[in-house]
């Protein structure tokens, strides 16, 4: 099975509108960041979601900009497609194809190509399935199994109003989903604590595509 073939069966059986599954750019142009706030872990941990990241490169003329090469160029549409217009840390989005087919390896160019927390390096299929636009909802895993639902709200609670929040165990592994008031919340707690440490362990977040807990 071809690579499209594979990811629109994960999206049971058709690619997102506007995806073609041919493009082979790999490069994206991300305009109107928040400079104050933004950093190249944060883009990882937002564009990650969508395939994994070789370079990401902030912009030293114009630090509002910024390069994220991705692995291939249907991650790169997949990251266009659900990320132009989102906003993040009180900045709405724009994403583009870039001119430049990749990221010069350079000092100021952050690589990420051999990284464990890069997320499409095991069970991609169930990846790409999860892949979507930014919502109010985030799944934490890789959680210790002892973790307090408060202790979670703690760690999350400076990113916004939480509305709701489940601790549960699926797979004999401990999870949790966090509902915040908005999309641009949820955003902020996934960019600023994924791979964050909780009680000593590394967790991970994703956008859950659950509309209520």
């Amino acid at each position: 099975m071809g690579q499209a073939a594979m990811v629109a069966a994960a999206f049971g059986g058709t690619l997102p509108p506007g995806v073609t599954g041919t493009n082979d750019r790999c490069t994206l142009i991300v305009s109107n960041l928040n400079s104050d706030k933004v950093d190249t872990d944060k883009l990882f941990n937002l564009f990650s979601i969508y395939g994994n990241i070789v370079r990401i490169k902030i912009l030293r003329n114009k630090p509002d900009h910024a390069l994220v090469q991705m692995a291939d160029g249907l991650q790169a549409e997949l990251a266009v497609h659900y990320l132009k217009g989102a906003m993040l840390l009180g900045q709405k989005l724009e994403v583009n194809f870039s001119k430049y087919p990749s990221i010069t390896p350079a000092p100021d160019a952050h690589d990420y190509s051999n990284s464990n927390l890069n997320r499409f390096n095991t069970n991609v299929v169930k990846n790409y399935r999860h892949c979507c636009a930014p919502t109010k909802m985030i799944h934490i895993s890789a959680l210790p199994q002892d973790i307090t639902e408060d202790a979670i709200l703690d760690h999350m609670g400076e990113h916004g109003t939480i509305a709701k929040s489940k601790l549960f165990e699926a797979s004999g592994k401990t999870q949790a989903l966090v509902q915040f008031e908005s999309e641009e919340e949820a955003t902020e707690a996934l960019v600023c604590k994924h791979a964050s440490k909780l009680e000593g362990s590394t967790i991970r977040i994703s956008f859950s595509q659950m509309q209520n807990i």
